[in-house]
């Protein structure tokens, strides 16, 4: 078994992949901004940097054998995290000697005029320009986004989205269970897209959302202008 940094280890993604690569007997270090709280860091090693500034970063990756790049800014600068972050990771990476880098991404980002898109696919092309061996795996989006959309769309009573919206939302366990199989196999490149097992409306998953929080809203079709929602 090999000693696995997770980068974003607190994140959503993170929080799932940490206990699966336990079961799986690797040695877990987890890579946060932050440091952690009380009894976070059982059984686990744990790495305080900074994607975006390179603090901590030689010291988090040293001694990793493969490395799980977990670590976005979705709603931040992605930029600096994103693509400048993942460009310090892979010279921190490369003087480490890594074995195996395994970078989550996004399906379809290639079609979707997107600053966060455009960023994580920079981070791809610095991956696979980077001479370090790695894995790509491109996931659909995690029921957790779909969420947070629903928290910030839903004003009562009244629920404006765009109903005619399709998404394939996968559990991001299924996609951590999916990573750690990654870890532990040879370098791979770009492996085949991740999806959930259904496609649908948003119009349907809002109703879904409400009802499963007992709420009732008058659900608004709106549809969302702009090169963003039509990609």
């Amino acid at each position: 078994m090999s000693r696995v940094l997770v980068t974003g280890g607190t994140g959503i993604l993170g929080t799932a992949l940490r206990p699966r690569l336990n079961m799986a007997g690797h040695t877990v270090r987890i890579m946060s901004r932050r440091t952690p709280k009380p009894g976070e860091d059982q059984g686990v090693e744990w790495a305080q940097a900074d994607l975006s500034t390179g603090d901590g970063l030689a010291a988090a990756v040293e001694g990793a054998e493969v490395i799980i790049h977990a670590a976005s800014a979705g709603f931040g600068d992605s930029y600096q995290t994103d693509v400048e972050g993942t460009r310090r990771l892979l010279e921190a990476a490369g003087r480490a000697g890594v074995q195996h880098l395994v970078y989550i991404s996004i399906a379809g980002i290639e079609h979707v005029d997107y600053e966060y898109y455009r960023h994580k696919l920079e981070a791809e092309r610095l991956i696979e320009q980077s001479g370090i061996p790695y894995s790509i795996l491109r996931a659909t989006q995690f029921y957790a986004l779909i969420d947070e959309i629903l928290k910030r769309l839903v004003r009562f009573p009244i629920a404006v989205v765009d109903t005619r919206l399709t998404l394939q939302p996968v559990d991001e366990g299924e996609v951590a269970d999916r990573l750690v199989e990654l870890a532990a196999s040879e370098p791979s490149g770009r492996v085949p897209d991740f999806g959930g097992p259904e496609i649908r409306r948003m119009g349907e998953l809002t109703r879904v959302w409400l009802a499963a929080r007992d709420m009732h809203a008058l659900i608004v079709g709106l549809p969302f202008p702009g090169a963003l929602w039509a990609g």
